[in-house]
């Protein structure tokens, strides 16, 4: 049955396009954009009740129970550690995450089954634009019409469709998100669903979204990026059938190439990175990026240990600074690795909590487990670079879908396969 706001055109795009078009961008807007990280709370709040409104108007207003009983599970195992470290995972933590995983419910229930075309859709827009102003920056193109943009804080100019001169990566392709690191998870996810969920584009433009988002994923050089973008095309090889043997043999040659290509920033930052993570010690004085990492997880480790069941944010935070020693180099805020620290800051019983929730989600979404499992690999790879994921609604998305979309569409297919072989 039709519903009442699918039968009003606009320019030829229904109103329900324009709707789940919105609400996309909008989930992508609080899951890690610079302008969003200015005022989290306040856009937090317009955001879930925008959310609110579009699920009253534009969805079928049902909830899932089972979805109501994990958000119950959810909410109150944050109450419940809050009160066990005093205060230190704060009342307002736990009312901000419960307001996360709902709106990212309300979000992908209003955009129902056209989720995944209207998030490839709004995502391939973004990385063209990211790529155009990408080149303006590295190139200084149009100085003075983008100086006279409207500024993000103090980092950059715009910021809604491209964030313009960031000054913590001028050499680097971040879009709107608060660096490359952050951009390149959507950038893997986009090119993830193209290459493994069915998807209503022709192969034509299955190839042209895919080769855009590619480019795109180059520009971050981002390390983690390439390796679950490496990851990833090994699964491609095995599991994709968007190609055949000899279609896919054709792609290696060309990854190799842009390899070749770029084997100097390829050298920098993929290889250095990975031999500093690997060779530092905890307590390196000169400390670069790849040693970092792994100070921090040994950190995280160590209040683990001490912390088996949690230990909350303003605590763990102190503890981190005193035991990582960033005291003396003003850095407060703990550890990048969202894995190791949502172990010390969360404890063992939420964190098995959060993350078996993952991984029920993979297999329920996708059905086959060995895709499952390579999908939940290279989500935890991303959180071990990017601890700010933990508790986004994007992250949360995962889980939610997996409440919305009862059936899996590769389980459907299988289905429809045997129907046909049996006649």
């Amino acid at each position: 049955k039709t519903r009442f706001y699918e039968q009003t055109p606009i320019g030829g795009i229904t109103q329900t396009a324009v709707v789940n078009v919105l609400l996309v961008y909008l989930l992508l807007f609080v899951s890690g954009t610079w302008r969003y990280n200015l005022a989290p709370d306040k856009y937090l709040i317009v955001a879930f009740l925008i959310a609110l409104v579009a699920w009253y108007l534009f969805s079928d207003r049902k909830i899932s129970h089972k979805f109501l009983l994990y958000g119950i599970v959810f909410a109150g195992s944050l109450v419940a550690l809050s009160l066990y470290t005093g205060g230190s995972l704060s009342l307002s933590s736990a009312i901000s995450g419960t307001l996360k995983l709902v709106l990212a419910y309300l979000i992908i229930r209003t955009v129902g089954r056209n989720f995944v075309d209207t998030y490839i859709k709004v995502l391939v827009f973004l990385a063209a634009f990211s790529l155009f102003g990408y080149m303006t920056d590295i190139l200084h193109l149009f100085e003075g019409v983008i100086r006279k943009l409207p500024p993000v804080g103090k980092m950059g100019y715009e910021g809604i469709l491209y964030l313009y001169r960031m000054p913590w990566h001028p050499d680097r392709n971040n879009s709107i998100f608060f660096e490359p690191g952050a951009y390149q998870a959507f950038l893997n996810a986009g090119i993830f669903l193209l290459a493994f969920k069915q998807t209503s584009f022709s192969e034509r433009r299955t190839w042209v979204y895919i080769a855009i988002l590619l480019i795109a994923l180059v520009t971050t050089y981002s390390t983690t990026g390439i390796l679950i973008f490496a990851f990833m095309f090994v699964l491609f090889l095995f599991k994709s059938k968007l190609l055949t043997a000899s279609g896919k043999a054709v792609v290696i040659g060309v990854i190799v190439a842009i390899i070749a290509m770029l084997s100097t920033q390829f050298y920098s930052k993929i290889v250095l990175k990975l031999d500093e993570f690997l060779s530092t010690g905890e307590y390196a004085v000169e400390r670069s990026s790849g040693q970092i990492r792994s100070a921090n997880i040994s950190t995280d480790l160590k209040i683990f240990r001490k912390h088996v069941f949690g230990i909350g944010y303003k605590k763990y935070v102190k503890e981190f600074g005193i035991i990582g020693r960033y005291i003396e180099e003003g850095k407060d805020e703990g550890s990048t690795n969202g894995v190791t620290r949502s172990l010390a800051e969360m404890g063992l019983p939420f964190s098995l909590f959060i993350f078996g929730s993952y991984i029920w989600a993979f297999k329920r979404l996708l059905y086959d487990y060995f895709l499952a499992a390579g999908a939940f690999i290279m989500f935890m790879m991303f959180l071990a670079g990017e601890s700010y994921y933990t508790s986004s609604p994007i992250s949360y998305a995962i889980i939610v879908s997996a409440f919305i979309y009862q059936r899996s569409p590769l389980k459907e297919e299988l289905q429809r396969a045997q129907t046909v072989a049996h006649g």
